[in-house]
Order: C-alpha cells, then structure tokens, then sequence
C-alpha cells in the first residue's frame, strides 16, 4: 500500500500490559519501518474508565496534580487529578483511588470496599476551586452505590439506630436514613460513562460487574439488595428515581450515587474526549486511524472507544485499521478497513518483560499491516 502523508495513532490501553501512550509508540515504531516519510501524530483514547482523566488532561494542554487519599480498602494512597486546559475545569478518573487493579486479590470484595478516597480526590478539586469537575467512571473495585465519595464531602448514612453505617456494599444493607449536608454544595459534575446499566437488577451494576471485582453468587444477590434498598432510601429521604437511567449502574452505583447526591449529568466518556480534543478537526488533518485495546470482543460493539472512533470515522471518510491483543467477534462485524491480532500466551512471563514483549508484537502487526498488499 502507498504510504498515507499523515496518520493519526490514537489506541486505547492494552489492559494489563500496555498504557495508551506506550501503545501508540508501538504501533508508530512499526509503521514507520514501513513508512518513513509518513507524518505521525499520536492521541491518547479512552471512554470513561481508567486513564481517561490523563486523555482529556492531553487532549485540553492541562496540568495533572498528586494528592493523598486512600485505596478502596482503606489503605493510604496517592491519587492523580487534573486541571483541563482552560483553568477552570479539573478531571479525576475514580479508579486512581478507588480502581480494581490497586488491590491484590486477597483485598478484592465489594461487600467491603468504598468509594471513599475517590470523593477525598473530588473534595481536594473542589477546594482548589473547580468550576467544573468531569469524573471518569470505569475500574472500580466497588458496589458501594456511590455513598463513600458522598461522604467525604459531608453525607451521612445513617442506620436505624442513627449510628453511621460501614461505607461500603455492606453497608447498605443496614441503610435506613440518609442527611444530606448544610449547605449542599453547589458542584458542576459531569459522568463520563462507558457502560448503560441501570443500578439494580440482572442487568444491574452487581449482577453484571461485582464477580469480577471478587464477589462470590452470594455477595452478588446481597450488593444487589443493598443498591435496592439505597434507591427507595434515596427516592424517600430526598426525591427523584434514577436507579434506571441509563449508567446509574455504572462503577458500582457510582454513576447513581453522583446523579443522586450532586445532580451529576452522565455522558458517554467517548463523547466527552472528542468534544473537548476536537477531535472532527483532528480527523480532517489525517489520511488514515490507527487504534487498538487489548481485546475487541462485544463489550467493544457495545460502544467501547475503538469502536466509537471507527464509526465516526467512517462517517468522516477517513479509513481506520484496528491492532488488538485479541479479536473475539466475527470479522464481518468488524468497523475497520484492517484489522490484526496478537495472541499472547506468555501468561508467567514478568510483568515488565511482558510489556515489553506486547511492545514489540504491536510493532510488529502494525508494520504488517501496513505492507499488507
């Protein structure tokens, strides 16, 4: 194939193995040794789960800032947020405190993890004067409905005896009352949200996302209760029902628990990135995508980035080709004019050889894919 003048490289993490960057310097590497005289430019892609708070930091020319919180089990933590390029706005991923991958496997339970060190992250933007505050929603070891990071910004969760319950999945079995703080703070929060669960139910956040967070078929059908009893505790104590809205279930009740507590609106996290990296603009620069994540599966046809990014794409009438660690759907569903898989095998390998070893799979398709005639 004859080489295309300017290509955009905009991959999704490969989840366990590559970050988003690390990714797209892979995948120029390859294409280059097939094209050297292309033009390259590279973008971070994410839909709202984890590293889509460093993507709109990119994407918008802001600053990142450290603070501490704590883990979803409680442990001391240091947490990433950003301020957006125009100053005003800041972004935090929930995941940089309350995220799956922290934890080892012995800790992972969502009966008995929180939110908490999320809503520390949330307050810390707040307090340094956040006009707007954009949380990406996606990675959580949580089923806490959202009333950990309500909490630290003055909630109270109250049992039948008025003592303040565990702020955890647990927990909310033992809900009967809920205070809302005095002056409720008056936040500008936006969801970005990559999944449409509602809160509760068998398509719920607990049935469809606590085993993989280490919850067992018991403690599955409890979280599921608890987010019940938190939806009528909610609609009682302070009005409104949106445990069925489209996201509600999103990060273990998360997405519920802002629109509830902070009147929080969700959007899909996609469409948050190409609104604030214009990316339409970006498109009309390029003769040619290339994206990838570490599985297209269905969950991608659902609305995943890469997904996303092909069909608007598309619709531009700019060509994108996909490298995935797998492909699990049939080709014809496939949104890319080429496509490629690794099949990674090397489950016992160390971490940082395996990154590395991905590394030079993902040149390697790349580049083949390229010279592909």
């Amino acid at each position: 194939m004859e080489s295309p003048a300017r290509i955009l490289v905009m991959p999704d993490k490969f989840k366990g193995t590559l970050t988003s960057d690390e990714a797209a310097r892979a995948i120029v590497r390859g294409l280059r040794c097939a094209w050297p005289r292309a033009r390259f430019t590279t973008r971070t892609l994410a839909d709202g789960g984890e590293g889509f708070a460093a993507a709109l930091v990119r994407a918008t020319g802001g600053t990142s800032r450290r603070c501490a919180s704590v883990d979803a089990s409680g442990y001391p933590c240091r947490a990433v947020w950003g301020w957006l390029g125009d100053g005003r706005g800041a972004v935090l991923d929930l995941a940089a405190a309350s995220g799956l991958a922290q934890l080892p496997r012995a800790l992972r339970s969502p009966l008995r993890t929180s939110t908490y060190g999320s809503g520390l992250v949330l307050r810390k933007a707040i307090d340094a004067g956040a006009a707007k505050i954009v949380i990406g929603l996606g990675g959580s070891a949580t089923n806490d409905g959202g009333i950990g990071l309500a909490a630290a910004l003055g909630w109270k969760f109250l049992d039948r005896r008025g003592g303040e319950i565990e702020l955890n999945g647990a927990g909310l079995l033992q809900l009967d009352r809920i205070v809302a703080p005095k002056p409720r703070p008056r936040l500008r929060i936006v969801a970005a949200c990559d999944v449409d669960n509602p809160l509760f139910g068998r398509n719920g956040a607990a049935y469809r996302f606590a085993a993989q967070k280490g919850a067992d078929a018991a403690a599955v059908r409890a979280l599921d209760r608890g987010l019940r009893r938190l939806a009528r505790i909610v609609e009682r104590d302070l009005g409104g029902n949106v445990a069925q809205v489209a996201g509600a279930g999103a990060a273990g009740g998360a997405g519920f628990g802002l629109m509830a507590f902070f009147g929080a609106r969700l959007e899909s996290g996609f469409e948050i990135l190409r609104r604030e990296m214009r990316l339409d603009a970006l498109l009309r620069e390029h003769d040619l995508v290339v994206t990838g994540e570490g599985a297209f599966d269905l969950t991608s046809l659902s609305g995943k980035a890469p997904y996303r990014l092909a069909l608007h794409a598309r619709q531009m009438r700019v060509p994108v080709w996909g490298v995935f660690g797998r492909i699990d759907v049939a080709v014809s569903r496939l949104p890319f004019a080429r496509a490629a898989a690794l099949v990674v095998r090397d489950a016992t390998v160390p971490a940082s050889l395996a990154s590395a070893k991905h590394a030079l799979r993902l040149e390697r398709a790349a580049y083949e894919l390229a010279v592909r005639g």
